[in-house]
């Protein structure tokens, strides 16, 4: 369950995706640490650049939001991971910041080095590194922390999840049974409690998904099943629900694929199929339609990052 205090670190973090939403990081590692030991400068992104990064069948998943307020925009920090090269890309990427105290941090112990870094980048108002990758998953953003603290853990577990995308379409929905008597109504009784929660909570609520028009999904992180989410308007106003595959848009709101924006975002929290259907689930034949039409979105959503130039590394750099 999140707490208040984490919902407070969502609204304030600066690792959200193009459209302004949550961005879901990922770090794979062989290391056994606690989570609250993970070291200053750790790397986190996409899923696919932690798997391209760690293919070991064995390696660990650590999945997490991350509270990085105002990141320094740099250069790709490649396979070198110490403190002297780190610095080294910041003053290259920011000439100046750095400046004479390089020659101080060089002749620091390692472990010290990172600690002067660290106060040089705090004392400059910034609280994490950003990147475009270039190596793994080329054109993603990739982000470092400077402390434990700001990762909000999510999962953390030997397999790693995977995208819409690399799910087939039988993964995706699960074994299903499409028939019109499974179809529901959202303004039944039996989803009273969740409506009002939606309503109640919706301004507070994590946004998970956001389109170009506005529309979000906002998540009920306490809520069972995991993955429930909203769907809101532009204005915020309540549009409708996802729980595991259970799906209700308002009628004002259909036509648009707006489910989609839910389901995919369940299925990005869960790391698997959105619908949590292993074992057998009846649809409604619209029901059933609305999860092939996800899917079909989320492959031209990787069709789209897939093509997308990647550009020069220094764009949109912090001055």
């Amino acid at each position: 369950m999140m707490t208040r205090d984490f919902k407070q670190k969502m609204k304030e973090t600066a690792v959200r995706g193009e459209t302004g939403a949550l961005q879901l990081t990922h770090h794979a590692t062989l290391a056994s640490c606690d989570v609250s030991e993970i070291a200053p400068f750790t790397h986190f992104g996409t899923r696919t650049a932690a798997r391209t990064r760690m293919s070991d069948k064995d390696a660990r998943v650590i999945s997490a939001y991350l509270d990085i307020k105002n990141p320094l925009r740099v250069l790709d920090v490649d396979d070198d991971h110490s403190p002297e090269h780190i610095a080294d890309i910041i003053e290259q990427s920011h000439p100046g910041l750095i400046g004479d105290q390089m020659e101080e941090m060089r002749d620091l112990e390692p472990g010290t080095q990172e600690q002067y870094l660290i106060e040089i980048l705090q004392e400059a108002g910034y609280d994490g590194l950003s990147y475009v990758n270039r190596h793994e998953d080329p054109g993603s953003i990739s982000w470092m922390i400077l402390s434990p603290d700001q990762i909000c853990l999510h999962r953390d577990q030997q397999t790693m999840t995977v995208d819409p995308w690399d799910m087939d379409l039988d993964r995706y929905i699960g074994p299903a049974m499409v028939m019109e008597v499974f179809s529901i109504d959202g303004e039944d009784e039996n989803y009273e409690h969740l409506v009002e929660s939606l309503v109640e909570e919706g301004g507070d609520l994590p946004v998970v998904a956001r389109d170009e028009e506005g529309w979000e999904a906002r998540w009920l992180d306490d809520w069972e099943p995991p993955a429930t989410v909203g769907l809101f308007d532009p204005s915020g106003a309540y549009k409708g629900f996802y729980m595991s595959g259970q799906l209700w848009v308002e009628p004002d709101a259909r036509g648009a694929a707006r489910s989609a924006l839910m389901i995919n975002a369940a299925a990005d929290i869960l790391g698997d199929c959105p619908t949590q259907n292993w074992e057998g689930m009846g649809f409604s034949e619209a029901g059933y339609a609305a999860h092939r039409k996800a899917y079909e979105i989320s492959l031209t959503l990787k069709k789209g990052l897939k093509d997308k130039d990647p550009g020069c590394e220094t764009a949109g750099m912090n001055p």
